[in-house]
């Protein structure tokens, strides 16, 4: 895994809550574990291994939080891309349900763990509101709240755009409903709270440590940083939308992209009241992925795909905030001669087929990657379930082990998606 090289940093960094996780270059050593990333997937994995008796190692690239643990939107939202039985049919039944399962309890499994270890990140869980930008987008909606309300989850139904915009203070959207499992976190303290957390359990975390070479080695592996060496029997490959070439063919099976963030100047007290007064996170049902929150200081952030860039050198002037500004004045107009005081971007790592993969291309080499938009919630418990994997312990989640697959034509995946994504605005924009 090569070293980062920063880039805008977010909101979350620039306004941390709790001092940044600090952590020495690794040198040399052992271990039964080594992870290889230090967002949430590898630390949630460090955390809970070491609750259960494991050595752990954790070498990170660069600082905790710096990806896309540090960079998203701090959205704590339930579910898969798929349903129930869709997924029971893609792995089977067991395999299936026990991987749906993973996605359903994520929100609820990552905010107890919060109050278990009483990190400071600035949880809140005032639901999830979910919304039909057009009425073609309300038949799929209401298909998604009944299925909720099916398996006895009480969500709140809005019935049309004045219900709508009473929770939101945008007459935007047609309708949608509140599910009570989301909630928000301050991501980047996340990640340094949790962090500390893995530290004082026994984790041994070394940051600007950039992993250069993996060797299988007997029954175990080395893994080879530029400062030295370390042994262990197994390794945790936690690397998401920022995979390199470390797992040969791992790099090629996936699809990182920017998803562009901004966050306006304070509201006032009116504007406040008005906009998302429950402050709730919001996620629409456009094709090109949209979602916006109210922090707790009374900032709007909103962010989404503006293009398919995987460049880690967006600058804050870039067009593609731009195309964010607009969308955000065409949904709160009251907005618009507030400023927008920051702008940054982070990788989202998408897969072919929509779903978070776990791949075992060697023994003892594991690697748990693919969240899709989603991974404040799922990367989190996916961590805790491979800790729990390795040491045989029971779990209630589980996920299948796929084979590393390529994404045909991925050397040219910038253009060809971006063609693709000008068609799915044009969708949107016609309403279909």
């Amino acid at each position: 895994m090569t070293g980062a090289r920063p880039y805008d940093e977010s909101l979350w960094r620039k306004e941390a809550r709790t001092p940044a996780f600090a952590a020495p270059p690794f040198a040399a050593g052992q271990a039964d574990v080594a992870i290889v990333g230090g967002g949430f997937t590898g630390l949630s994995a460090a955390l809970h291994l070491a609750e259960l008796g494991r050595e752990v190692v954790l070498l990170e690239a660069a600082d905790i939080g710096f990806g896309a643990s540090g960079r998203n939107g701090g959205q704590v939202n339930p579910g898969l891309k798929y349903d129930l039985p869709a997924l029971e049919a893609k792995f089977g039944t067991e395999a299936g349900s026990a991987f749906w399962r993973m996605g359903q309890e994520a929100p609820d499994f990552l905010a107890a763990m919060i109050r278990r270890l009483n990190l400071d990140c600035d949880l809140e869980e005032n639901g999830l509101l979910r919304l039909a930008h057009n009425k073609a987008a309300m038949a799929a909606m209401w298909k998604a709240a009944d299925a909720l309300e099916a398996g006895g989850l009480p969500v709140r139904r809005l019935a049309d755009r004045r219900a709508v915009e009473a929770e939101t203070g945008t007459a935007r959207y047609e309708a949608g409903f509140v599910d009570p499992r989301g909630r928000s976190v301050r991501p980047q303290d996340l990640a340094s709270e949790l962090a500390r957390a893995a530290a004082r359990a026994g984790v041994r975390i070394h940051c600007q440590s950039p992993v250069i070479r993996l060797n299988q080695n007997g029954k175990g592996w080395e893994v080879a940083t530029a400062q030295g060496v370390i042994r262990a029997r197994e390794v945790i490959v936690a690397t998401n939308g920022y995979t390199d070439g470390l797992v040969p063919g791992l790099a090629p099976s996936l699809l990182p992209v920017n998803s562009f963030q901004i966050a306006t100047a304070r509201l006032d007290e009116d504007l406040s009241r008005r906009i998302l007064p429950g402050r709730q996170t919001v996620y629409d049902s456009r094709r090109l992925i949209l979602y916006f929150r109210k922090t707790s200081d009374n900032r709007v952030m909103i962010g989404g795909r503006a293009s398919f860039s995987s460049s880690r050198k967006a600058g804050g002037r870039s067009p593609d905030y731009s195309r964010i500004e607009r969308v955000l004045h065409g949904i709160f107009p009251q907005l618009a001669g507030l400023p927008v005081e920051m702008r940054w971007a982070g990788l989202v790592c998408i897969t072919r087929d929509f779903l978070p993969h776990y791949h075992v291309p060697a023994p003892g080499l594991h690697v748990v990657t693919g969240y899709n938009g989603r991974g404040v919630a799922l990367a989190n418990r996916a961590g805790a379930w491979i800790a729990r994997h390795l040491c045989q312990a029971p779990d209630t989640v589980a996920m299948p082990v796929v084979p590393i697959t390529p994404v045909p034509f991925h050397r040219w995946r910038e253009p060809l998606l971006n063609i693709a994504m000008k068609g799915q605005y044009l969708l949107d924009l016609a309403g279909r």
